[in-house]
């Protein structure tokens, strides 16, 4: 099989496997939701240590204030929406983190040229449609309550702007450009595409608690993005190439 079809061929799987990673996904997370609703969720209301008690005050104050809201009430709700929200993450993680770890070593190994096995990107897809997908399932009602509390104190761009200090790095934005300035024959229904899955990944990155795992939170939806350059004709891998290049001169 040519380099091509192969693109062709993981591309076509990601768009059928995503669809049914979907329906594990909202599964996972309305049997979550039922739980909450039924007080059994025990990461939605944590006993925190001191430590980190002070972390999730700090993170959450220190975003607050860097909003520049302009209105001390306002400030403190958004403070408290976030302080709140950071122990539960903590909390969850807690309790997921040793499946967690070892979904993501498994796509990490999956994706290694230097492994014994190769490079297997249909590996890791299935990796990520079975295992990391629905576990971080698992916290979606809490990211979409903490959104639709945030939306009661903050405009939209507000809620964007915040979003965007989480995920400063490596960010919607200058992803996104960068795809744009990599092949610039991309159609506007292909950008809308891609930049949909950067923004999805911004949301996504609600369940981290480390910088690092936002990154990785990000690298899965830009993965799904390379094979969609190629499934669209462009080629990413050599446009990446030629971006690169142009960047060193």
């Amino acid at each position: 099989m040519s380099s091509q079809s192969k693109f062709f061929a993981i591309t076509l799987l990601l768009t059928s496997v995503s669809y049914l990673a979907a329906e594990t996904a909202v599964d996972v997370a309305l049997e979550t939701q039922a739980a909450i609703h039924a007080n059994a969720v025990p990461w939605m209301s944590p006993t925190l240590p001191q430590e980190i008690q002070r972390n999730v005050e700090g993170k959450g104050q220190g975003l607050a204030r860097r909003l520049a809201l302009g209105d001390a009430d306002k400030e403190t709700k958004v403070a408290a929406l976030l302080t709140e929200h950071y122990g539960r993450v903590w909390a969850w993680h807690q309790q997921v983190d040793e499946r967690l770890d070892l979904a993501w070593k498994a796509w990490d190994e999956a994706r290694n040229s230097n492994s014994a096995a190769g490079k297997d990107e249909l590996k890791a897809l299935t990796i990520m449609v079975e295992q990391i997908d629905p576990i971080y399932a698992e916290f979606a009602p809490q990211i979409q309550g903490l959104l639709k509390a945030l939306r009661v104190e903050l405009s939209e761009d507000q809620v964007t702007a915040l979003l965007d200090m989480i995920t400063f790095s490596p960010g919607v934005d200058r992803t996104y450009d960068a795809y744009c300035d990599m092949v610039p024959e991309l159609k506007d229904n292909e950008k809308q595409i891609l930049r949909q899955r950067l923004e999805q990944a911004r949301v996504d990155s609600l369940a981290a608690w480390s910088d690092k795992r936002i990154v990785k939170i990000f690298k899965k939806y830009k993965i799904r993005n390379e094979f969609s350059i190629d499934y669209f004709g462009y080629g990413y891998r050599e446009h990446y190439k030629a971006w690169v290049n142009r960047g060193k001169k």
